[in-house]
């Protein structure tokens, strides 16, 4: 699809996107379409945080990849100067900052030979501001509304993702580097006693700064769920399994130690597990949910593996529905 002088059938087309990785591939697919826009890199920063560099979106692109340094560098022109064009060598290198609400998160750079059309470039800044937006309302909808962490329904399809390799962190290479997924489910411990003795008010503040706990705790490449009441999910990176268990006893600490208003002190109790191969979404909540209750099981205010457990994982030939 060839975008007329309006990009009408490419906003249409932006806009009916639902899924993330279905608007990344519209975008690319857009700016290719543009006039003399071959030789493109759009790097876009997706958790709309401005410390945070932009990731490299279409990851073929044939120029060079930036450093973090050099990209946030760039971005601080680009906000200042909007469209800007430089001359090198005999190339002219345009940079056309993509925005969402005022605040530059991405940029798009083209390589060509003559200056581009100033027609092209305003096309291509309203194209990526689409793009922005729809993004944005694709990442409030996965949103819990109490806690603004990303809700159950988003928690399956992101495990699907990673397991299948579709998931736009694992594209990183500089989030690769050897790192292993691990799943864990973590439950605040005697929940049911603050709301009967504070009422669900004082329970939904608790949640909420637990909540706040477990994303300071967390990288932004990872992600971190509200699974349900009072029990959270986290997809989160680490080197092994040792290096995990001290991430979530981490948490566990942090939680132990926060002064909760009213309540005092609480703690949480945790089963996690190594995302090592594909699996059924249930059958890894399952396992995870076995680690959870052994540490429920022994006292609470725990961290327990799954393979802890020493549980032999039977191979059962089933005729459900498969992962894939």
């Amino acid at each position: 699809m060839i975008a007329n002088p309006c990009g009408h059938e490419w906003i249409v087309f932006l806009t009916q996107q639902t899924e993330e990785q279905s608007l990344d591939a519209a975008l690319i697919t857009a700016i290719s379409g543009l006039a003399d826009m071959q030789v493109f890199a759009l790097y876009i920063n997706k958790h709309f945080n401005p410390q945070t560099p932009p990731t490299l979106l279409n990851v073929d692109s044939q120029i060079e990849q930036f450093a973090a340094d050099e990209l946030m560098h760039l971005l601080d022109n680009v906000s200042k100067n909007k469209v800007r064009v430089s001359s090198a060598f005999g190339c002219i290198t345009t940079y056309v900052p993509v925005y969402y609400l005022g605040t530059v998160i991405g940029l798009l750079m083209v390589e060509s030979k003559d200056e581009l059309p100033e027609g092209t470039t305003v096309l291509a800044l309203h194209i990526l501001n689409v793009y922005a937006n729809q993004l944005a309302l694709i990442h409030k909808s996965r949103l819990d509304p109490l806690t603004e962490l990303l809700n159950r329904q988003t928690f399956e399809k992101k495990v699907i993702e990673i397991l299948s390799g579709d998931d736009f962190s694992t594209k990183n290479i500089a989030l690769k580097e050897s790192k292993n997924w691990y799943l864990a489910i973590i439950d605040i411990d005697h929940f049911k006693r603050v709301n009967d003795n504070f009422g669900h008010v004082i329970g939904d503040e608790v949640i909420l700064l637990v909540s706040r706990l477990l994303k300071n705790n967390f990288c932004l490449e990872d992600y971190v769920f509200r699974y349900g009441g009072e029990e959270f999910a986290v997809l989160f990176q680490s080197d092994d399994k040792a290096a995990a268990r001290g991430v979530l006893n981490r948490l566990r600490t942090n939680v132990a130690e926060y002064p909760f208003p009213q309540v005092g002190n609480l703690t949480v109790s945790a089963g996690f597990l190594e995302l090592s191969h594909i699996d059924m979404v249930a059958t890894l909540v399952h396992k995870a949910d076995l680690a959870l209750y052994e540490s429920k099981n022994n006292g609470r205010n725990l961290v327990t593996a799954y393979s802890d457990l020493n549980v032999v994982d039977d191979i059962v030939n089933d005729d459900g529905i498969e992962l894939f």
